[in-house]
């Protein structure tokens, strides 16, 4: 089978299915956005015993992208759908699935898939329409109005022509089922990480001692940070920890988020928040190693449109998690499951501050919640068993519809991703 990735962010986890794709005799073309900075990436060039039937590509746009742009954003993600289009044109896939795409861009691509009959399945990591809702709002509330009743209007097409819709929870599933979707084209398949490439390490290792905080406890927050993942409430912990001198707090992050912390670092001593870009890839284990509490943040609102995958590479570290989330959110629901953390409210800085000083009373608890969460994610993220769940929507487990009149945009908006989580 030929099979076409698109994933606009370049995570590892979906690397991860298109190399074992490729190990089991499949031909894979894996695309990702080269040209989006605010998310980290995973191994996206050929490593030594890669098939040869994989192909990895970061595509590039001509014109500048920047993500948090109403006036050139939807410009961007055009050109960007219009690049993908042209790959999907010279590999003619049999099958081509498509996640945290804008949504622009997506209707671009699944014209595509049309052309060469190939089936068209919506890999659903966020409901961009009610992301683009959250991002618009603080900017205009024309803007969120108008700008939502097009994205809402573009999404629900999009995902009613799709031949089928894998959902990474069961929240979104139910979602899509209120937009009038048959439960007969939708596949529940949660997210996960990769075993192998995230694995717990030394706290005392190369990368703690190269920063400096081998020698005290470390709290991190390590990837995206949009506004979403409420920020003040990093620098209100890193207050905290000011005030209590016996820990640090390590942020390595892109986006807007990060660049709003980085203009309020000077209110905390350098020496308690570390403030990094993302680090190599190769680099993850040692860099998560290094904390003794791993921190997901996400804003109540961002609730039902985001599920932070980080999370999932937390776990495969063996850290002990903080999350600052709503508790019907499904990162929250995972750790609580994995008993691997403790799970706060994001709305008011209590909550973190009191788990921090949870921790901080008690290395024990640490030791044994980053325990269960590797435990956790040894039992839950086997790629083989996730492999053959997605050959199955591949290969037909969900009927071909007849794609839909898309349709000409009537609004010129941008939205935030919403899967830079």
């Amino acid at each position: 089978m030929r099979i076409f990735v698109n994933e606009f962010c370049g995570h590892a986890f979906q690397m991860e299915l298109s190399r074992e794709l490729a190990r089991m005799g499949h031909e894979v073309c894996h695309v990702y956005f080269a040209d989006n900075k605010s998310t980290p990436k995973g191994q996206t060039q050929i490593r030594p015993g890669d098939a040869e039937s994989l192909i990895i590509e970061g595509l590039h746009i001509r014109r500048e992208f920047s993500k948090h742009s109403v006036l050139t954003r939807r410009q961007a993600d055009i050109e960007y759908g219009q690049v993908v289009a042209a790959r999907v044109d010279g590999f003619r896939p049999d099958v081509v699935i498509s996640a945290n795409m804008p949504l622009d861009a997506q209707r671009i691509l699944e014209h595509a898939a049309r052309r060469h009959s190939a089936r068209f399945v919506f890999w659903l990591q966020d409901v961009y329409s009610v992301a683009a809702k959250f991002v618009l709002r603080k900017k205009s509330k024309v803007l969120a109005w108008a700008g939502g009743m097009y994205f809402e209007r573009l999404e629900k097409k999009l995902l009613r022509s799709s031949d089928a819709i894998i959902c990474i929870a069961d929240g979104f599933a139910e979602f899509v089922k209120s937009w009038g979707i048959p439960d007969s084209r939708i596949v529940v398949i949660e997210n996960w990480a990769p075993l192998d490439e995230v694995v717990p390490t030394p706290r005392d290792n190369a990368w703690a001692m190269e920063i400096g905080v081998a020698d005290r406890f470390c709290f991190m927050y390590s990837g995206t940070l949009g506004m979403k993942h409420r920020p003040e409430l990093l620098l209100d912990l890193a207050k905290h920890l000011e005030k209590r001198g016996d820990a640090r707090l390590v942020v390595i992050a892109g986006g807007a988020g990060a660049d709003w912390l980085a203009q309020h670092a000077h209110e905390v001593s350098r020496d308690v928040l570390r403030l990094r870009p993302f680090q190599p890839y190769e680099r993850l284990s040692e860099v998560m190693g290094s904390a003794d509490v791993l921190i997901t943040l996400l804003d109540s609102e961002a609730g039902a449109f985001a599920v932070p995958s980080k999370t999932l590479s937390y776990l495969c570290a063996g850290r002990a998690l903080l999350v600052a989330a709503p508790p019907t959110n499904e990162a929250a629901r995972v750790v609580e499951r994995a008993r691997a953390g403790l799970v706060v409210s994001p709305d008011h800085a209590g909550g973190i501050l009191e788990a921090a000083n949870r921790y901080l009373a008690d290395p024990a608890l640490c030791a044994r919640l980053g325990s269960n969460g590797r435990r956790y994610a040894e039992q839950t993220f086997s790629i083989d068993t996730i492999v053959e769940r997605f050959l199955t929507v591949f290969e037909g487990g969900a009927p071909a519809v007849a794609a839909a009149n898309l349709g000409t945009p009537d609004v010129l908006l941008a939205a935030g991703d919403a899967g830079q989580s």
